[in-house]
């Protein structure tokens, strides 16, 4: 029994073919990772570093090995009724391919330093306000927009109110105690109202403003007819209307915005109830083909409401995980009103040679006021299961006070002018701005940590920060540029 075992053993072993042996190239260098696999099945391996390689398959008639690489053509070998052991050096041959002549065509849309953006798509943008102008901003180079709840942006990481905004040649003004993307609401630009948008970041005309990192030009459109649009969602709507009858053309825009739903799958949980909301108006009157009346309206009127009831979150590596757990007492009341009217007369000399004569106003009225306490523990995260704890690492409880409100009102006038001229066009202007702020601020926050306030003071209680202040401030400014543009 013992022969006739091992006599049955010996076909067995004599079934299997190895095939062994080194990939080069043209100069005898190996090749490494080339691929070395067996025609027909899924059995193959890969050279290694010394371009060496082996493989075993069962043995077969006719044996086909195929050995490619990225960038060499591929190399065949056929062996019929292979035997034992087989060794196979491979040679490659660079796989070099004449591609045919490829032109690239391209137009710019980019005139003095501005870029056109198309408006197509801009109420399909993904982002949580619904089709704002911003979301565009933040895929051109350069921009950045760090919080998706907020329109502001910064241009190579330049400051947030170093950006104007310009509509039909009106600067906007923005809330300025907005403290997060939560109390912002609505974006200034409507998007149902744009009918033109331009954009740049660096070397556009001094003709826009003084501030540094970029400039977006909205022309509102005038409406060729009767039209008008609804939209609604789940965290409120829109509704725009438009007339045009030949020498007076109207367009409204109404929005309304309720995104407690949103905000409520915030880390920091609570009752939300914000409502913000957005009239605007653009108002042309055509008593002549030269001659044009337009105004431009604006009422925004937001509040945020919140009151926190508890907030955990978790930070560190993944071995030394901690939790930070609060639970709050308190609420916030915030209001931000802004009203905005722009009268602005066009005339048309001949051609290209215009005069403008404009006037605007801005009123803001803000109030942030709070009045929060919360008690905080933080822990170091066991391995227990979900919400186990390692142990405490400390603890402490902390209160914050605010009763920060501004008033401001700007009145801007301005004169603008454009010559054309044979090769050339000169552009000129002169603006003239009254600025008035009236700015209360008291806030402070104290903290207390295992029964000592911070700072500790021996005898006394110290506030980590107390802020007061009382400003008015009254400005007066006038601007004059003059451009030469070549063509």
């Amino acid at each position: 029994m013992i022969f006739l075992g091992a006599v049955f053993s010996l076909p067995v072993a004599a079934e299997n073919v190895r095939v062994h042996g080194k990939v080069s190239d043209e100069a005898n260098k190996p090749v490494e990772f080339a691929t070395v696999r067996v025609q027909g099945t899924a059995i193959g391996t890969n050279t290694d570093l010394k371009g060496d390689y082996s493989l075993t398959v069962a043995r077969r008639d006719t044996l086909e090995i195929v050995v490619s690489c990225l960038g060499f053509k591929n190399v065949r070998r056929k062996f019929i009724d292979p035997k034992g052991e087989i060794t196979l050096n491979v040679k490659l041959y660079p796989d070099e391919q004449l591609l045919s002549e490829v032109e690239i065509v391209g137009t710019s849309n980019r005139v003095n330093g501005m870029q056109d953006i198309g408006t197509e798509s801009l109420k399909l943008s993904p982002d949580v306000s619904g089709g704002s102008v911003e979301s565009l901003l933040a895929t051109q180079a350069g921009v950045n927009s760090s919080n998706e709840m907020s329109s502001q942006y910064s241009v190579r990481g330049g400051s947030f109110d170093e950006n104007s905004v310009i509509i039909n040649g009106t600067e906007i003004y923005r809330p300025q105690l907005l403290r997060s993307g939560q109390q912002e609401g609505l974006s200034i630009v409507n998007p149902d109202m744009v009918g033109n948008l331009r954009f740049s970041t660096g070397g556009f005309p001094a003709r826009y403003s003084d501030k540094m990192s970029s400039v977006l030009d909205i022309t509102y459109r005038e409406p060729e007819a009767i039209e008008g649009s609804l939209s609604l969602s789940l965290m409120g709507g829109s509704l725009s209307f438009g007339q045009n009858s030949g020498k007076f053309s109207q367009l409204h825009g109404l929005r309304l915005k309720k995104n407690n739903s949103l905000l409520s799958g915030l880390e920091e949980r609570g009752e939300y109830d914000p409502l913000f909301f957005d009239y605007q108006t653009n108002l042309v009157l055509k008593p002549s083909s030269r001659f044009k009346i337009s105004f431009l309206g604006n009422i925004s009127l937001n509040h945020f409401n919140f009151k926190p009831a508890d907030r955990e979150t978790s930070f560190g590596t993944s071995e030394n995980i901690k939790q930070f757990r609060v639970y709050f007492d308190g609420e916030e009341k915030d209001r931000f009103q802004t009203y905005l009217g722009a009268l602005s007369a066009d005339y048309r000399i001949s051609g290209e040679n215009t005069l403008q004569l404009g006037l605007s106003g801005f009123i803001t009225d803000e109030f942030v006021s709070y009045d929060i306490s919360g008690e905080y523990w933080l822990n170091q995260a066991g391995t227990g299961g979900e919400g186990a704890i390692g142990g405490e690492l400390g603890v402490g409880k902390y209160m914050e006070h605010s009763r920060n409100r501004l008033k401001a009102s700007v009145i801007q006038g301005f004169l603008k002018g454009n010559t054309r001229l044979p090769s050339n066009s000169l552009s000129y202007g002169v603006t003239l701005t009254r600025e008035s702020f009236r700015d209360r601020t008291k806030e402070w926050e104290w903290r207390d940590s295992a029964g000592y306030s911070l700072p500790t003071v021996p005898d006394a209680v110290h506030l980590i920060y107390n802020l007061s202040s009382r400003q008015d401030i009254n400005t007066t400014r006038a601007a004059v540029y003059l451009e030469d543009s070549y063509y």
